[in-house]
């Protein structure tokens, strides 16, 4: 697995990754890939960090990381379907804690993503709180 520090010129790559990841989370609004490009483009120029997860040269999937917080924030974490079920997910967690120094990061997993809990859980992750929402 090897991890790349994502630049400007992968916007387009990460946006789609970025839609397969709503797509997948079953996310009840699901933007089109150029608003992603451009909510992505934006996170990064405020300070995030995106980086793009190489297994055998091709894309595997991809991490975004608030760092202007402490802890930082995992705001994205994806692994592509076709490269799942091979450890992968925690192989890049596991470089990308080792890239960014650090041993503490917060996250949020939607309360319907079982998968999501219990990956993140093996992991070490605790629920902190629980986000509600009231709608009509």
């Amino acid at each position: 697995m090897e991890l790349i520090k994502c630049t400007m010129d992968n916007l387009s790559v990460l946006a789609k990754l970025n839609r397969e990841l709503y797509e997948d989370e079953k996310n009840d609004n699901i933007p089109e890939v150029g608003i992603l490009q451009e909510r992505l483009k934006c996170a990064m120029e405020q300070g995030s960090v995106a980086f793009l997860f190489l297994e055998h040269k091709e894309v595997a999937g991809y991490a975004l990381v608030r760092t202007q917080t402490s802890p930082y924030y995992l705001s994205h974490f994806f692994i592509c379907k076709n490269v799942r079920r091979k450890h992968l997910g925690t192989i890049a967690f596991n470089q990308l804690m080792k890239e960014l120094k650090t041993d503490s990061i917060d996250l949020d997993v939607f309360c319907w993503n079982q998968r999501g809990q219990a990956f993140w859980k093996s992991l070490g992750f605790k629920e902190r709180c629980i986000i509600m929402r009231k709608s009509n």
